[in-house]
């Protein structure tokens, strides 16, 4: 069986490099591995902080996978906006 917190992190890091990609496809700048790292240390942390904060022993494998990409895009995506704002 596989540790759910393991499950919820590597979704989320998923989640949130899904969502760096989906930026570098929308745009016509070269991908920047900053991003890249930059998405990944941001979403193991928000990772972390789900699977430590819900209850995870109710849950397949399957839902906490769908829990974590939702969690790692959309906080991948809030970060890269926040940023945009303040560039601005």
């Amino acid at each position: 069986m596989v540790d759910p917190l393991l499950v919820v992190v590597a979704a989320t890091v998923a989640g949130a490099v899904l969502n760096t990609v989906r930026g570098f496809l929308g745009s016509e700048e070269p991908y920047d591995i900053k991003k890249f790292f930059g998405a990944v240390i941001v979403s193991g942390f928000a990772g972390l902080a789900i699977a430590q904060t819900i209850g995870l022993s109710g849950l397949d494998p399957l839902g906490l996978a769908l829990i974590g990409l939702t969690a790692g895009f959309t906080v991948d995506y809030a970060v890269s906006k926040a940023k945009k704002q303040i560039a601005e």
